[in-house]
């Protein structure tokens, strides 16, 4: 019998088990019926390969969409991402550069947007993938303590570099950063729950 007309990952999962139950009805009619109950038994085997094989293709064919959906969908995440934090690296560094007042103002949720993004996503891409935890749990808490790590960190180490260090715009920057990062976490998890399935 042959079991390549079936997708691979099922030959693989059942196809020793298939084989064998063929091999033991195949003793079984040669004992019991001969030539005709071996007919018989080659009749029905080709008819349930081309009536099985062809819906386990479609199946396996709708598994290999849905990756390759889910693969796409990480990809645009992750182009989206980096974008935000290019976009916002290069404003930072414009308006430092050109003195422009909306900009500066803006500094410091600029620098957290950045340093929480480089950070949190990466993170959050890693547990999201070899992980089952929920992704949005897995963001909510990473953004929580990464904006907690690296707002202490610029407490701690602002004050002393940058005499102009500002500890409440060092706050609401973390906060702002925090919660845009969360909300493009929220807002892609509900896009992907009203998506239609692929399978």
């Amino acid at each position: 019998m042959s079991l390549r007309a079936y997708p691979r990952d099922f030959r693989r999962d059942y196809g020793t088990h298939m084989t064998q139950l063929f091999r033991d009805c195949w003793r079984d009619e040669q004992r019991n019926h001969g030539a005709a109950g071996i007919a018989r038994l080659w009749f029905r085997t080709v008819l349930d390969i081309v009536r099985t094989a062809p819906a386990e293709q479609l199946e396996n064919l709708g598994r290999e969409n849905s990756f390759m959906s889910n693969l796409r969908r990480d990809a645009l995440a992750l182009i989206g991402s980096i974008a935000i934090i290019v976009i916002a690296f290069w404003l930072l560094n414009y308006g430092r550069k050109n003195e422009v007042p909306a900009v500066l103002m803006f500094g410091s949720a600029l620098d957290a947007l950045v340093t929480t993004g480089i950070a949190g996503n990466l993170i959050v891409f890693l547990l999201v993938k070899i992980t089952r935890f929920n992704p949005l749990r897995t963001a909510l808490w990473t953004f929580l303590i990464i904006s907690v790590v690296l707002l202490a960190l610029a407490v701690l180490i602002g004050g002393r570099v940058d005499p102009q260090f500002s500890f409440s715009k060092a706050i609401i920057g973390y906060a702002v950063s925090f919660l845009f990062w969360f909300g493009l976490h929220w807002m892609w998890a509900q896009r992907k729950a009203s998506a239609p399935s692929t399978i």
